[in-house]
């Protein structure tokens, strides 16, 4: 279980099945990331898919899927991230959202610190992610970070198909 306390009183900890309810909630008020990266609005599929969505050759004790709790325990942000993908060393990002009303004020780049701080303890070098070509603020916020984009991909989805910046994040050298 993980359980890392950041500045301001905020925490990162491990979610359950039982936050699906919660889950369910944020990401209705987190609707403009769907919109944009689905083409549709969340519903429980996206919930469970923090839970139960795997790359290839991982299995769940690879994968964290945390939240970002306010000091009034209020679910205010999601990481879903895997280790060791698509390498050892390598951790995979596959979500970082937080909710509207608390982006833009420094918290992200706060969460990434202590994710990065986190991560190098179980043997992470570096971070990697797919920010979609249309999603201007994000690849502003990861390139902030020092992200550098490696490679394009194409995401097809149900409602939409992205081409994907992959991007990666050097953490030790």
């Amino acid at each position: 279980m993980v359980n890392l306390t950041l500045k301001n009183d905020y925490t990162i900890k491990s979610l359950t099945k039982d936050s699906l309810k919660a889950i369910e909630m944020f990401n209705v008020e987190c609707s403009d990331y769907y919109l944009l990266h689905e083409g549709v609005l969340p519903s429980k599929k996206e919930a469970l898919e923090i839970f139960n969505d795997l790359p290839p050759g991982k299995n769940y004790e690879d994968k964290y899927s945390l939240g970002i709790f306010r000091n009034t325990n209020e679910l205010i942000g999601i990481i879903d991230i895997v280790r060791d993908f698509p390498v050892v060393g390598e951790w995979m990002v596959g979500l970082l959202l937080i909710k509207p009303e608390e982006r833009n004020n420094g918290l992200g780049k706060m969460i990434h610190e202590a994710l990065v701080q986190w991560a190098i303890t179980l043997g992470a070098k570096s971070f990697r992610i797919g920010v979609i070509e249309d999603n201007f603020k994000g690849k502003k916020f990861w390139s902030d970070l020092g992200y550098i984009k490696i490679k394009e991909a194409i995401l097809e989805k149900e409602a939409k198909t992205n081409v994907v910046n992959v991007m990666n994040f050097r953490i030790c050298s």
